[in-house]
């Protein structure tokens, strides 16, 4: 048969469902999440990186903003360090099921961090989504931009109830324009509503150090294998 046109795992189980779209998912979800490009070769870019900054969202959002989370309140530091220490071979587990699932293309893979339901509040719970990647498309004009928006609230946790709250910032896009800056004051850009928006001038990065999402960027990019043992570069 076909493979299926998405797929959604949790703590390493397929789900029986056909799963939604990765922003109808994040949309009716909380929890810290990062989405990674999975290319046709079963490589993911980036992948260390991503993992780092999955376990600092899930970091910062328990300590300052457990519900988006699915926490009611901060939990127990201890115990939930030793959750998140162990956490990276649970979220590669289900990313190697997902990409057996829908091998054979470019794809966008997104995996979320949330409260287990199930278990004590310490415990976390992996949801790995999987669908085809779609290359944002900006026209020959290049990409166009408005500043128009507030900043987020913990702004350098990426985390899914984002999804839904620029779901109403996209309504103010003027037609034509690519992406929204956000701003609180008018005066200093943050981030943007899609992409980590940065400047840069005489070859310097202008990037602020509050008020955005930060994730380093280099010419070159990594491309990281996962295997039943070990991650390994190419």
């Amino acid at each position: 048969p076909p493979p299926p046109a998405t797929v959604l795992v949790t703590n390493g189980t397929v789900s029986p469902q056909a799963p939604p779209s990765a922003a109808s998912f994040l949309d009716s979800t909380p929890g810290a999440y990062t989405t990674a490009r999975a290319t046709a070769a079963g490589g993911l870019l980036w992948w260390p990186r991503h993992l780092l900054r999955l376990a600092d969202s899930t970091r910062l959002l328990a300590r300052f903003h457990p519900h988006l989370l699915g926490l009611a309140a901060p939990p127990s530091r201890k115990p939930f360090e030793d959750s998140l220490r162990g956490i990276e071979p649970l979220v590669n587990r289900s990313v190697r099921v997902a990409l057996d699932e829908m091998p054979g293309e470019d794809m966008a893979l997104t995996a979320l961090l949330r409260a287990s339901p199930a278990e004590e509040e310490s415990e976390l719970e992996v949801c790995v989504h999987l669908g085809a990647y779609v290359p944002p498309v900006f026209g020959e004009a290049g990409a166009r931009l408005a500043v128009a928006g507030r900043g987020r609230d913990a702004a350098a946790a990426k985390y899914a109830p984002w999804a839904r709250m620029r779901k109403s910032m996209e309504k103010m896009r003027p037609p034509g324009v690519t992406e929204l800056l956000l701003t609180n004051d008018g005066d200093h850009i943050l981030e943007g509503s899609i992409t980590n928006f940065f400047v840069v001038c005489r070859r310097v990065s202008l990037m602020l150090g509050f008020g955005f999402l930060g994730i380093q960027t280099k010419l070159l990019v990594p491309c990281y294998w996962i295997s039943p043992t070990e991650t390994t570069e190419k």
